[in-house]
């Protein structure tokens, strides 16, 4: 083979040349290089060029010239497979002259590429030629040309012009990348540059609302001031809740129907989290639920609540950067008020532990007027008690924290909006109520008035099904702040006999308990004897019937022992009731008309409907041996 080129190869390669240098598109030069080899060498008439992949180790087809079938572009070759995988290994330009030889080389192939190749087209070239793409020293793809026709076959010079326009492919090619890899690099500038200018607009936005924000606190504007601007800001409706889920500010006043419907449905998602007292509710990041994004206020050591975004589109970026500047300063104002409300709870537990010690002392009074308490006015002490059947007292403990704001701002709303001249105290698992009224007051309705509070204060407590249950002890009206100490010890007594007895009801007065105060000084056990010495004989010869005699003996006794309205009461013939009372008198070994029998009676009755469960119980071990 010649190592100069003649003046018509010459030609040739510079008509070559001058077509594969007209693009830099790199799909182009592929499709240009074989195009103008299959016009200038004679003997071709096919042609395709591989690239190596070093990854994946494979020659890849990038542009096939073929007569009839492309089945070439879903063919992979590895290095030393076939023809093409030949020349890659070896190097150099290698020529196949003649069918045996093509078939040969094709024999290298693997078995999947053999059956797509004989799949296509069985007919075998009668020779080829392949020249490798070098590109400082290493091979980085194969130019291949068929010949189909008996007759011809490549020539030397063919080989030499075919090694030459490698040549000249091997610099196109790496022209073409460099200027692919350029305008990579230009496309990645340009997008960052995109980049960068979105974030100074982020950056620039974001700290205008986080200063507009800034001055809204430290004007003590307040949340309410922060919501409107907020609303203004987005668009779009913003809520605070608290820890429960309660509403604390809106951005809109009143809500629409669909956001209260949005809001249930929230309270309804956070509920098991308030619940399961040992998890925090979403402590991290922004949550997405159906139509409202949710940002957690606070941090797991102090959590505060939720903003909520009521939407049913993506927040952009910018929104969010905003939503989480605002959520910081609510964040602020949150702890702010908390720690104001938890220095007034110290200041006034301290003032009621040292009321209710019964200690009046000049520094007393004096804190008593800083907090707006009239030493003359009537006062009264409701005292709240909360309890959990399926809660131990740590996570009691933990679920009265994270709810006693609201349940002292229920209280408030409650019991302190007729009459505002009292105070409440949040105290463990407790609330205190010191409750103030005018001398003019009229007692029984302002009673009245109390214990229809006492009830929608428990209802609200239950409808929330955080296992809580409310029980409220009522002290007795005293005059003057030196005699509140008895209403608070009243208050206790009543707490502790809601505790012993059952009395179907969450509340009770201390001044309701009449006698039953004297039940106070005992204890359960001593008072379930007390009804068995007395009702003893009765129950025992009741133990198969449905208590026929004691319900008609408490009915007579309620009725102050007169038969007819007693008859009437119970629905049965007045001779029946004479019979009973007789024949309960018998068994019981007494005449009610003797007035200590009487009064032994209506007490041991009275306590066996506080005290019914034990005293059955007691009843069944002592009539357990004689079974």
């Amino acid at each position: 083979m010649k190592r100069e080129l003649s003046h018509r190869q010459l030609q040739m390669l510079i008509q070559v040349s001058n077509a594969i240098n007209s693009t830099l598109n790199l799909d182009m030069v592929f499709n240009t290089i074989m195009r103008e080899t299959l016009a200038v060498i004679e003997a071709a008439d096919e042609g395709y060029l591989f690239l190596y992949d070093p990854e994946e180790d494979m020659l890849v087809a990038k542009s096939i010239f073929l007569r009839s079938n492309d089945i070439l572009s879903v063919v992979r070759l590895k290095p030393g497979e076939s023809m093409t995988g030949i020349t890659f290994l070896n190097k150099a330009c290698t020529h196949f002259p003649d069918r045996d030889s093509v078939y040969q080389a094709t024999r290298t192939m693997s078995p999947g590429n053999q059956a797509r190749l004989t799949a296509a087209d069985p007919i075998f070239p009668y020779s080829a030629a392949c020249a490798p793409i070098m590109t400082n020293g290493e091979c980085i793809g194969v130019i291949t040309l068929d010949c189909f026709h008996p007759h011809k076959s490549f020539q030397p010079e063919d080989l030499q012009l075919l090694e030459a326009i490698s040549h000249q492919a091997a610099v196109a090619l790496e022209k073409a990348n460099l200027y692919r890899a350029q305008e990579n690099s230009i496309s990645l500038l340009e997008e960052l540059n995109v980049q960068m200018n979105r974030q100074n607009q982020l950056l620039n936005r974001s700290l205008e609302i986080h200063q507009h924000l800034a001055r809204l606190v430290l004007h003590g504007e307040g949340l309410q001031a922060i919501f409107t601007y907020l609303h203004q800001l987005l668009g779009k409706t913003c809520l605070l809740l608290d820890q429960t889920g309660e509403l604390i500010v809106a951005s809109v006043e009143p809500l629409p129907a669909a956001t209260q419907n949005q809001l249930a449905n929230l309270r309804a998602f956070l509920h098991p989290l308030l619940v399961k007292a040992t998890s925090l509710p979403l402590p991290e990041a922004p949550h997405t639920l159906i139509d409202c994004v949710l940002f957690p206020i606070g941090a797991k050591a102090n959590f505060l609540g939720y903003l909520v975004i009521v939407t049913t589109e993506a927040l952009e970026e910018v929104d969010r950067a905003a939503l989480e500047h605002a959520s910081t300063v609510i964040s602020f104002e949150l702890v702010k008020k908390q720690a104001i409300f938890e220095t007034e709870q110290n200041l006034k537990g301290q003032f009621i532990e040292e009321l209710f010690a019964g200690r009046m002392s000049e520094q007393l009074t004096e804190q008593a007027k800083h907090l707006q308490l009239d030493a003359s006015r009537l006062y009264q002490v409701l005292t709240i008690h909360f309890e959990a059947d399926k809660l131990d007292f740590a996570e009691l403990y933990s679920l009265i924290l994270t709810v006693r704001r609201h349940l002292t701002q229920l209280a408030a709303d409650l019991f302190l909006k007729r009459f505002p001249h009292g105070l409440i105290v949040a105290r463990h698992d407790h609330l205190i109520l010191l409750l103030s009224y005018p001398q003019s007051v009229a007692e029984i309705e302002a009673q009245r008035y109390l214990k229809e509070q006492c009830q929608m204060f428990a209802d609200y407590v239950a409808s929330k099904k955080w296992g809580l249950r409310a029980a409220f002890g009522i002290g007795s009206v005293k005059r003057g702040l030196s005699e509140v100490y008895k209403s608070s010890e009243e208050a206790v007594k009543c707490l502790q006999f809601l505790k012993n007895y059952k009395t179907g009801s969450s509340y009770i007065s201390y001044s309701e308990l009449g006698g039953k105060r004297l039940l106070l000084q005992n204890s359960a056990d001593e008072l379930t004897d007390y009804v068995l010495e007395v009702l003893g004989p009765l129950l025992s010869y009741e133990k198969s019937r449905k208590r026929e005699f004691l319900q008609t003996l408490a009915a007579y006794v309620a009725n102050s022992l007169k038969m007819k309205e007693t008859a009437q009461s119970l629905n049965i013939h007045l001779n029946t009731l004479i019979y009973r009372i007789r024949r309960i008198e018998e068994i019981l070994g007494i005449s009610l008309a003797v007035n200590k029998h009487f009064m032994d009676v209506c007490l041991a009755i009275e306590v066996y409907g506080l005290l019914e469960v034990q005293v059955e119980q007691r009843m069944s071990q002592l009539l357990s041996p004689a079974r």
